[in-house]
């Protein structure tokens, strides 16, 4: 992993977006998922935080482009991180 996709790596969990892969059904295919509240709520689409006494949510997107195989779509995520940096930054 190349500094810069590094940076953005981090980045992105610092901002609070959870990027992975998908499976999609039974199918053998994958999509690129982007979870904005995704660190914070560890992935779940809402978490309840005892502290605060208050729910916070979570908000899964799917990406539109289908994956043969699950290798295929890990080799784009650094361009989501880069993606998700340079719109929201």
């Amino acid at each position: 992993m190349t500094e810069d996709c590094l940076s953005n790596f981090r980045w992105c969990i610092e901002n609070d977006f959870q990027v992975y892969v998908k499976p999609i059904n039974y199918s053998g295919n994958f999509k690129v998922a982007i979870r904005k509240g995704g660190i914070t709520t560890s992935g779940k689409d809402s978490f309840y935080c005892k502290i605060k006494q208050t729910t916070i949510y979570s908000s899964e997107t799917l990406g539109s482009k289908l994956y043969k195989n699950q290798k295929l779509a890990m080799k784009v995520l650094p361009s989501v991180y880069k993606y998700l940096r340079e719109t929201y930054e």
